[in-house]
């Protein structure tokens, strides 16, 4: 089959221009009926494709399974995996699949993103943390190196570890040289590429995680590919575990997934075997042309390529005109009607991709250049620089899923020494756990949370009060009772 034919997007469309008389579900009966606001937005198409699971293609007796196993493996095909899966739950739900049927020790970031959290909290598994580092600059979350797994993994025996490739601000590790050591101890690499679906597309860009050798990954192709939101695929090239991948699909995956996300998925496959290398070979030209437009502009700082390997991840800073990227993100908004990707304390990032245009990032170069004049005339102060000493991470008393369905309750933070945590507190930015559910608050801990609160720093997983979640029992796992 050719990467240019659409197997499941074909059949979908030609159900629609057979004018069935639908006796089944959904309730819309494909169009919009008395849904007129719907339909002004999104017009009579998308109801005539959204006919839960009929398709019309004879050859393969309507059956929408075998068109999208055809198109599934067109996917594999294209970005080199033996087998891939098409996803409408985002990476979050790849991730799950792949972690939920582990059992032994798995190793992750602790700067992981939280769906690898609650895959762990589905396992049947131990989690292992590799302690975040950050640039002592720009305040990021690093990549694990080669010394910490070798490290980690010399000294225990693990089923799987868990890679970011790339981080969310464009950082990538030494990737094939992390794979190598952990197959060479028996572990298997999974790898969260939700952020580098497109570095399959570019000798610009870095290698993917197939390409240095990992088991399977995970790509949110809405960020970078231009599919639909919450539309991902999974690659894999670990045939013995990926029947373990479509059983936990089968658990976990709504029974009624969306044809229209699965179709526009198989649909823009078959553009980017097309057309790919063209796409994103213009994509990261615009990228550049933004990262060296914006770090020509007088009092803007520009993310080192040392932590930024994509182009089309712009990170930049106004903190030497006395802007947070919060403020920046809020003024670039408010003024020039334009939203990034995200802001923390220092840094702003905005996300350049195949929708872009020469002018949508010229628009953004002018509103930055603007922006820093208009700052630089009021005279503002450079912000203060800060450390991140983040405390050691906290004793584990149980595992992630043991904690996460305890009984729990709330007590004030100063009250929460040598209690058992029962959810996630996390300080954004960066968005690194502090506690996790089943870890112990230690004092550091909890002297490190107030500090936070007296900066007004967010952190998630405080409660009114100041208060925290923790396990309502506490005597069976640390000194202290109730």
């Amino acid at each position: 089959m050719k990467q240019t034919t659409t197997p499941l997007w074909s059949a979908l469309r030609a159900y629609a221009q057979e004018r069935i008389l639908p006796f089944h579900t959904p309730g819309h009966k494909l169009h919009g009926g008395p849904f007129g606001e719907i339909v002004a937005a999104l017009g009579e198409g998308f109801f005539n494709l959204d006919p839960s699971d009929e398709i019309e293609n004879e050859d393969i007796g309507h059956q929408f399974e075998t068109a999208l196993e055809q198109a599934e493996r067109l996917a594999a095909e294209l970005f080199g995996a033996s087998d891939s899966m098409f996803l409408v739950n985002g990476t979050t739900c790849g991730l799950h699949y792949l972690l939920m049927p582990t059992t032994g020790r798995v190793l992750i970031p602790r700067f992981s993103h939280q769906s690898v959290y609650s895959a762990l909290i589905l396992a049947d598994a131990e989690a292992d943390f590799i302690p975040a580092s950050y640039d002592g600059d720009w305040l990021i979350p690093l990549p694990p190196t080669v010394e910490d797994v070798m490290e980690r993994t010399g000294k225990r025996q693990y089923q799987a570890l868990v890679l970011t490739h790339p981080t969310y601000y464009g950082t990538v590790s030494q990737l094939a040289e992390l794979v190598r050591v952990a197959h060479e101890r028996g572990v298997m690499v999974f790898v969260d590429e939700a952020h580098g679906g497109h570095f399959r597309f570019s000798k610009g860009l870095p290698p993917s995680g197939l390409a240095c050798g990992a088991d399977a990954v995970v790509q949110s192709t809405h960020k970078t590919l231009g599919s639909f939101t919450q539309t991902s695929m999974l690659h894999s090239a670990n045939t013995q575990w990926f029947p373990k991948v479509v059983q936990a699909k089968q658990a976990l995956q709504t029974t009624s997934p969306s044809l229209v996300f699965l179709a526009v998925l198989d649909a823009v496959r078959a553009v980017l075997a097309e057309q790919g290398k063209d796409l994103f070979g213009r994509c990261l030209a615009l990228g550049q042309r933004a990262q060296m437009g914006i770090a020509a502009v007088p009092g803007v700082e520009l993310l080192p390529s040392q932590l930024n390997s994509d182009p089309t991840k712009v990170v930049f800073s106004l903190r030497s005109l006395g802007l947070t990227g919060l403020e920046v993100e809020r003024l670039l908004r408010r003024d020039y009607k334009i939203q990034v990707e995200l802001s923390d304390y220092y840094n702003v990032l905005a996300l350049i991709s195949v929708g872009d245009t020469p002018a949508s990032v010229e628009a953004l170069i002018r509103a930055v250049t603007d922006l820093a004049e208009r700052r630089s005339h009021l005279g503002g102060r450079p912000l203060p620089s800060y450390g991140i000493d983040v405390p050691a991470l906290p004793p584990a008393r149980l595992s992630l899923r043991e904690a996460f369905f305890r009984e729990k309750g709330e007590i004030p933070l100063e009250e929460a020494v040598g209690r058992v945590s029962g959810g996630f507190i996390t300080p954004y930015p960066p968005g690194v756990p502090v506690i996790v559910p089943g870890e112990e608050f230690t004092p550091e801990i909890c002297d490190y949370l107030r500090w936070c609160l007296r900066l007004g720093w967010f952190v998630r997983g405080i409660m009114a009060g100041e208060n925290v979640v923790v396990l309502e029992d506490n005597r069976p796992f640390c000194r202290k009772t109730k």
